[in-house]
């Protein structure tokens, strides 16, 4: 049968196509919103349906064959069996535990026939649809997990186990709260989705466009402005969006084009962009979805993770700031032309998207759950979008607002088509995580490490820093914090770091998978903007991110630089580490104000590392060390001051 068909058809069947994604999404959206209002269904109702409206949309929204297109499906390809049989087994097998859900809680501990023939069916669904949106890394460890519960006796010495039966598998990972139903799922339902849909909703209303008019008024006239406010910007909207990659695509379609016709190379460019998206995750107060997990894992209040994280954060953006100065002044680049800078007024009158974010951090701060205080601060941002009329997401008195011409389910959709390839990874990482409880497998992985490391703290944090960047290569770096603050945390812990230092050396590692060559997964997104290459981009965003890099391990050796101790003691940690990345952030570029040799670059960069350093006497050392490393660039910029002051001889 010939499968072209002709443009009618295509628009009818993607049309078809698009209005089943919008229909689905604005029903996990609605579910969501109104379990959180009024909690009136038990986890595995609640779960179940979440995860099975997820599973639907993505297999409606990625159909098998890939060099198909997602928008324009010939119908043969859409209606392929494979994909109607995946959503049947889906309605199935969850529908299966959201309809008997009561007697599934009463009979807990066993799993009957017809359950291990849904628990094999509901995992497979989960598997397939995390291969699709996430890729292979994370599907292979789940299905190497479940292979380890049936030939773990194969194993030596602590990874041996006495095997386990289908039957055990089912009650474990189907119709227990340890597996599919466990905690990685739990808290996509309850923070990440209605985090996911806050970003969405308040970048489609303006909000996005709001920071980056803000960023050009700041920094489009300085020194390097386009690529100065595109780290204001991309930050500012990374640490609300919670995802590296959708900010380089969304911030980065002004800010790369911008920075390319100021001048900038354009693997620079989107080096920039993808350094300040990923970095937006570690900017507090909201510092994307991670701190509500790790309010959750922890146990420590919203107020304590974001004073922690506040100097870390603030430090990671001042050394991309300064490579990006640097940089700029080496390029003899300048701020952006007056008929690219907005009216100072317009960008003002638009400031109250400041008010959702200030109320939501306001409410964290009360103690409110962390559900009711995003729900709340969502709601607020409907309100004042209504304020001018050109914002507004929804007009009841609109005949033009429909189902598929309407911002508020735009943003909707683009909410699930964030959220939902985290939630399936995130199932899947369950399915690890029941393998892990079931088998004792955690206890072995911490004592592989603990035999690692020994009592040798720095070997534990870079056998961690290992594992998080590998991991965090292959996924998204919400899904990896939750597996390795799992698995690794508490071995960090075991020899003696405090936990949420711990954990925020977890997060900070994940996040830089998202910047590190050669799978540089949010550089490969700028890249495609820039039209660069992606790996000289990803070399460029880890340059600009080795702040980032030595910040875990200054934090943990140096707990000043998480508020903790003394004020004086804190102002000296803070300057130290600040003139250590400018001394850096000049090593990295090897300009100031003219050239730098190899010898001044690696006497900064050593100056960098003692400045860093928690001893106030290697501090001493180490400006010491910059200061001869730059006085030929300090004289110069003495010379140049010297001759500017000094009137010219007339003859």
């Amino acid at each position: 049968m010939d499968t072209a068909l002709n443009s009618a058809d295509e628009q009818r069947v993607g049309g078809e196509a698009t209005i089943l994604q919008r229909i689905i999404a604005v029903g996990v959206t609605l579910f969501t919103l109104y379990v959180a209002l009024t909690l009136q269904f038990n986890s595995y109702q609640q779960l179940g349906t979440f995860l099975l409206l997820t599973l639907v949309y993505l297999f409606v929204k990625f159909p098998l064959r890939e060099e198909i297109s997602y928008d324009v499906l010939p119908s043969d390809s859409y209606y392929d069996w494979i994909d109607r049989a995946l959503i049947a087994l889906s309605v199935v097998s969850y529908g299966y535990l959201i309809v008997f859900s009561q007697q599934v809680i009463e009979q807990a501990g066993t799993a009957t026939p017809t359950e291990i023939v849904l628990g094999i069916f509901a995992i497979i669904v989960v598997v397939e649809a995390t291969r699709r949106t996430i890729g292979w890394a994370i599907p292979i460890l789940a299905v190497f997990s479940l292979l380890y519960l049936f030939i773990g006796p194969l194993f030596p010495g602590v990874f041996r186990h006495s095997g386990y039966s289908l039957e055990q598998m089912a009650t474990q990972i189907y119709v227990s709260s340890q597996g599919l139903f466990s905690f990685p799922l739990s808290v996509m339902f309850d923070y990440v989705f209605v985090f996911v849909l806050f970003g969405a909703l308040l970048e489609i209303s303006g909000g996005g466009k709001m920071f980056l008019d803000l960023a050009k008024v700041l920094f489009g006239k300085v020194t390097g402005g386009p690529a100065k406010l595109t780290v204001f910007a991309s930050g500012s909207m990374g640490m609300i969006s919670g995802s590296a990659v959708a900010n380089a695509l969304t911030t980065g379609a002004f800010t790369i084009p911008t920075m390319k016709d100021q001048g900038y190379e354009r693997n620079f460019a989107a080096g920039v962009e993808s350094a300040a998206s990923a970095g937006g995750q570690l900017l507090p107060p909201v510092m994307g979805a991670a701190i509500f997990i790790m309010m959750d894992i922890t146990a420590i209040d919203y107020v304590t993770i974001i004073e922690r994280a506040l100097v870390p954060g603030l430090l990671t953006f001042f050394c991309v700031y300064m490579v990006v100065h640097f940089q700029s002044v080496k390029m003899n680049l300048v701020g952006l032309p007056d008929e690219m800078i907005p009216d100072r007024r317009s960008v003002i009158s638009r400031l109250y998207y400041f008010v959702p974010l200030v109320i939501l951090v306001y409410l964290l701060y009360t103690g409110m759950s962390v559900r009711r205080s995003i729900v709340y601060s969502l709601a607020i941002l409907l309100f004042i979008t209504f304020i001018p009329k050109d914002a507004r997401l929804y007009d009841p008195r609109s005949e033009s607002d429909t189902l598929m011409s309407n911002s508020l389910v735009d943003g909707i959709e683009l909410a699930c088509k964030r959220a939902a390839p985290i939630i399936v990874a995130a199932t899947c990482i369950g399915i690890v995580l029941g393998v892990i409880g079931l088998t004792g497998l955690g206890l072995a992985i911490s004592s592989v490490v603990m035999d690692l490391a020994g009592t040798h703290l720095m070997m534990a944090l870079l056998v961690t820093m290992v594992l998080c960047i590998i991991f965090g290569m292959a996924t998204d770096t919400v899904t990896v914090y939750i597996l390795l603050a799992i698995l690794v945390a508490p071995s960090l812990v075991r020899i003696g770091l405090p936990e949420l230092t711990a954990h925020l050396f977890i997060f900070y590692f994940g996040m830089m998978a998202m910047v590190t060559p050669p799978v540089c997964i949010a550089a490969y997104a700028a890249s495609t903007i820039a039209e660069s290459h992606p790996l000289k981009t990803g070399f460029w965003a880890w340059k600009l991110s080795l702040g980032a890099f030595l910040l875990p391990f200054a934090f943990v050796y140096d707990e000043r630089l998480l508020l903790i101790g003394s004020a004086d003691g804190i102002a000296i940690a803070i300057l130290t580490t600040s003139i250590g990345f400018v001394a850096l952030a000049a090593a990295i570029v090897g300009h100031i104000y003219t050239g730098i040799s190899r010898i001044e670059r690696g006497m900064l960069v050593g100056s960098a590392l003692l400045l860093i350093h928690p001893s106030l006497t290697l501090n001493a050392v180490g400006l010491l060390v910059g200061l001869v490393g730059g006085y030929r660039q300090i004289r110069s910029r003495l010379k140049d001051e010297h001759l500017r002051s000094t009137p010219a001889k007339s003859d």
